[in-house]
């Protein structure tokens, strides 16, 4: 349950006129246990853990808007994504922005999650947690930028091989220092423009990945379908992961469908830089989750990345989770995945992770 503060803040000392916004705290735990296998050259590397996020990211935010008459009101979020039972993570490290709204849609700035980010995150059942194709340990893109200094677009996980070719992936989540327009939905359409400055100077280290984003989306009833195009570019001194002058292109088309008890989702995207040897992929995914019960709900995700560079490192992943409602804010669920960040080299790249736990969201 969202608890509701009302902060008052007097208009001046002569006066006895308030001005009132309504600030919102909300947030999320998660934790359980946590065991994997991960495949090297030399071994199995096995882990087992009290651990954080098996199922969704822990989280605290604030937010809160203003009425500023003529439909028109203002807004802003502050938002920490934590690491659960362990030592803190930088405060304010994710979503945080100012917005200003109206009948003519929205402007946000700051730092602001992708429309890639809610792509992928409805095209199957788990978030960016075990299972999703969308975690630190395995994602579909490939070469998605950095969080640097400037801090383009977040990317955990990333492994580069010999040649520059991730082998686990990467994933579009937020972008900071940047701006994005929102257009109203019609009949159930709506788009997104998100930019973010490139920047190349004498001093390399305060060089930043651009990004221009494109976001398209259908949201009516039980059919959810959504677009997207991420160009990235770094200047003539690169920026990490991104050498000089590179452009990455990111697409994706998702989606769901719901009837009855059953959800299935698909999605699609492609990777491409225009710099050889560096990015140039292909994936796919199928999922469906389904409620057995009011209380009880399933899933599967099966997801295959086809790399077209020439050491053909192509994936695979197949996600498996159970969520069982204890309340409307408590649940306990089961997560399992097993896969292949290598499937040219038989000796490296096989992973195999589960986590049992519990989550409160307030």
């Amino acid at each position: 349950m969202q608890k509701k503060l009302i902060a008052l803040a007097i208009a001046g000392l002569s006066s006895a006129a308030f001005a009132q916004s309504n600030v919102t705290i909300s947030g999320n735990m998660d934790l359980g246990y946590y065991s994997g296998s991960f495949q090297t050259t030399t071994a199995m590397d096995n882990k087992t853990a009290a651990a954080a996020n098996g199922s969704s990211t822990s989280s605290l935010t604030f937010s809160g808007s203003e009425a500023l008459g003529g439909g028109m009101k203002a807004g802003f979020v502050m938002s920490t994504d934590y690491t659960a039972g362990g030592n803190a993570t930088n405060f304010l490290n994710s979503q945080n922005f100012l917005e200003l709204a109206g009948n003519w849609g929205s402007l946000k700035l700051g730092n602001i999650n992708n429309a890639a980010l809610i792509a992928n995150m409805g095209s199957q059942p788990y978030g960016t947690a075990i299972g999703s194709a969308n975690s630190g340990n395995f994602s579909r893109l490939s070469r998605a930028g950095n969080n640097g200094a400037f801090g383009a677009v977040v990317n955990e996980g990333e492994t580069v091989g010999a040649t520059g070719a991730p082998t686990s992936g990467a994933r579009m989540v937020r972008t900071n220092n940047s701006m994005m327009y929102s257009t109203p939905s019609f009949s159930g359409f709506s788009a997104s423009y998100q930019w973010a400055a490139k920047n190349a100077d004498a001093a390399a280290a305060g060089d930043t990945i651009g990004l221009q984003e494109l976001g398209l989306a259908y949201n009516n009833g039980p059919i959810n379908v959504w677009f997207t195009n991420t160009q990235m570019s770094a200047g003539v001194d690169g920026v990490a992961p991104l050498n000089a002058n590179e452009k990455v292109t990111h697409n994706q088309l998702t989606g769901n469908y719901t009837f009855g008890p059953a959800t299935v989702y698909a999605g699609w995207t492609s990777s491409k830089s225009s710099v050889a040897a560096t990015a140039d992929s292909r994936s796919w995914n199928l999922a469906l989750k389904y409620a057995f019960t009011g209380a009880l709900t399933g899933g599967i995700n099966v997801v295959r990345v086809d790399d077209k560079l020439t050491l053909n490192q192509d994936r695979s992943l197949t996600g498996l989770g159970l969520d069982y409602a204890m309340s409307k804010r408590t649940t306990a669920y089961g997560r399992y995945e097993n896969g292949d960040n290598d499937k040219s080299n038989g000796a490296t790249g096989k992973f195999t992770r589960y986590q049992v736990g519990l989550r409160h969201s307030f």
